[in-house]
């Protein structure tokens, strides 16, 4: 789905980095890509970053495949900056 209007108007202006791989078996990766599109749409204010991985970067796999993205973002020292 896509984010009501009152909710974009309400993250205007804060820097976001977005991280989703594409064989994510639990949500599907194109929520991803329309969040960001919405996001820099507006995006005057907003520094918007995403990270879209194609496979899972730990190489889960089964039930999780493709869900370990906070994982791989905890590991990017980029993000604590």
């Amino acid at each position: 789905g896509r984010l009501p209007k009152l909710a974009l108007e309400r993250l205007k202006g804060l820097p976001m980095w977005i991280f989703h791989s594409a064989d994510d078996v639990i949500f599907p990766v194109a929520c991803s890509d329309q969040l960001v599109r919405d996001l820099r749409a507006d995006a005057q204010e907003n520094k918007i970053v995403y990270s879209r991985f194609d496979k899972d970067q730990e190489g889960f796999e089964g039930s999780v495949k493709g869900h370990s993205t906070g994982i791989t973002a905890s590991k990017d020292k980029e993000i604590y900056k």
